[in-house]
This record gives structure tokens, C-alpha cells and sequence, in this order.
């Protein structure tokens, strides 16, 4: 079998998660035999926006996101996305709640539909090995709730938790604290350490789909607190602790104001976690290794 992708699967460097992940899965294809070519692919992995390959037997869509936020010109964002449904033959949703977005937001559905979520390998990553801190990994805008991620930590240290926070990225919030960290942009290399070393992860984000950032922490075995909303309530099952969230009620909606979370919630969790010291089971379901047996079982039913 040949699959052609929409990005260069060959760099080292992702600029995105989905990137991360696509070049994650063409390793996993290369092991199996499967051959990633740039002409004529029996399969053609498209993302939002492509208009597919017309030398391909099979243009099959790998859907992430929908465009949702009143703060954009979703409407018109949305018809390019639509654009690339309909010149597909296939859909990858990313899970349960990514399909249902779809199908109730824009009226989507096509015969051939699948959910495969994102995967990640636990051979990137080290053995657990946890200090005295917690990890905020995101590229951080206002729905992701860094703000709230602070306050909640900064409760639990009123309340006797001794530990620190990490927090990675481009912050679009921040306090001079002593046991806040601000570090900035980490490589692989330093995110497999924090991850290793953390006593857990934390992903508050309102509506998030299938972020590679708790696909990560989740396969290296690193405890999660997450917002039980969009996504993250089938992603995080049995991976830590899930906080209370608003529903989205599939409508248009300013993302970037999301709705308040128990700052008491999650001090909690917080303190229970480091507590407790909470170990994780391998979660195979989202190993890369099992996510790219999907793909490629998905792809030999469409090549049929």
C-alpha cells in the first residue's frame, strides 16, 4: 500500500500537534511496510482546507477541530473545511465527541466515517520518576484556562500543598511567583524530563478535541487533571482526575471566555494527586503502535 499525506511527514520538527501526530503515524506505516510516496498513493491522508489528490484511489480526511468561536468568521472558515468533505471519500474523526460536533454543527455525514484518535508511543518517553511539581504543556490561548490553572494552584498552596508549577510555552498569563515557573518553549527532549518528573499534567481547556499534549502525558504514564468537556472526557477516562465543565450545546460560541471553572475542584485534585502518588496503567488504545493498525485496517476496507 502507498499513502501520500498533506505534509512533509519526512521533518524532524513538528509545527503543530496534528503535525507531530502525522509524522508519529508515517514512522509507524514505514515499519509495516507501508510506503509514504508523494505521487500517485493509493490512499491520500488530507487535512482541513486540502482539496484531496485526483491521482489518489482513496481521499480520506482526517478531521480535527471545527471552527466554533463568534470571535472569528467561523461561518466562512467552516465552508473551507465543508469544501474538503465533500471532495473526500472518507472521514477520520478524532473521537466520539469530534464526530457528534460535526454532524450537529454543520450537518455532516458521509458513508464511509470512522473515529481513530491521536496516538503517541511510549518509547519517546522515560520512566516515571516524579518531584515536587506540576506541568502546564500547551500553546496557550484564553479557552486553554491558564489563568484558572494558576489560581487553582496557588489555592492549594494556601491550603499546605508544597509543590510548584511548571508552565511551558507562550503564556497568555503571568504572575511573578517564587514556585510558578514560566519556561518557555521546551524540545522534545526537555518535555520527555517534565513529563518523566511531573506529578501530574494539567488540561483545563473548554471544548478541546483530541489534544496530542494529553495524548502525551497520558501514554508517558503522567497523571492528569482535565476539565470533563469536548474531547477530553473519552481521552481522559481512568488517567486521572476530571473536573466539572460546562456542556457546549453545539452552537456558536465565544471560545475565548469560557466559563468558569471550581478553583476548589481542582486545589483539590491537585492536593489528592501528590497525596496519593497516582500511578497510571498503559493506556494501549492510544499507543501510535495501535492507532496505525487502525488507520491501516480503515484503509484496506476503502481500497476494497
Amino acid at each position: 500500500m502507498k499513502v501520500g499525506f498533506d505534509i512533509d511527514v519526512s521533518k524532524k520538527d513538528a509545527s503543530s500537534g496534528k503535525h507531530k501526530f502525522l509524522i508519529r503515524l508515517s514512522k509507524e506505516f514505514l515499519k509495516r511496510g507501508i510506503r509514504v510516496v508523494d505521487k500517485k498513493p493509493d490512499v491520500f491522508l488530507m487535512l482541513p482546507g486540502s482539496k484531496g489528490r485526483k491521482d489518489a484511489k482513496v481521499n480520506v480526511l482526517r478531521l480535527d477541530g471545527l471552527i466554533l468561536n463568534t470571535r472569528w468568521d467561523y461561518k466562512n472558515k467552516n465552508k473551507n473545511i465543508l469544501r474538503s468533505i465533500h471532495k473526500s471519500d472518507a472521514i477520520i474523526y478524532q473521537g466520539k465527541f469530534c464526530k457528534k460536533a460535526y454532524h450537529k454543527f454543520l450537518n455532516v455525514k458521509k458513508n464511509n466515517e470512522i473515529i481513530i484518535s491521536n496516538g503517541a508511543s511510549p518509547e519517546e518517553f522515560l520512566e516515571r520518576s516524579p518531584k515536587n511539581y506540576f506541568l502546564a504543556n500547551c500553546k496557550w490561548r484564553p479557552h486553554k484556562r491558564l489563568k484558572q490553572i494558576v489560581e487553582s494552584f496557588l489555592l492549594a498552596l494556601e491550603k499546605g500543598m508544597d509543590a510548584e508549577l511548571v508552565v511551558t510555552g507562550n503564556p497568555d498569563y503571568k504572575i511573578n511567583h517564587h514556585k510558578v515557573k514560566f519556561v518557555g518553549w521546551q524540545n522534545s527532549k526537555n518535555l520527555k524530563n517534565l513529563l518523566s518528573n511531573a506529578i501530574a499534567s494539567m488540561h483545563l481547556t473548554w471544548l478541546d478535541w483530541c489534544p496530542n499534549a494529553m495524548v502525551e502525558a497520558i501514554v508517558s504514564r503522567c497523571p492528569i487533571i482535565y476539565s470533563k468537556s469536548g474531547g477530553h472526557i473519552e481521552l481522559g477516562y481512568q488517567s486521572g482526575i476530571g473536573i466539572t465543565d460546562v456542556q457546549w450545546d453545539f452552537k456558536p460560541v465565544d471560545l475565548y471566555s469560557p466559563p468558569k471553572l471550581d478553583i476548589e475542584e481542582v486545589s483539590k485534585s491537585m492536593m489528592i494527586i501528590k497525596e496519593n502518588n497516582m500511578v497510571l496503567k498503559e493506556k494501549k488504545e492510544i499507543f501510535i503502535e495501535t492507532i496505525a493498525d487502525k488507520y491501516i485496517d480503515y484503509f484496506r476496507i476503502l481500497l476494497k
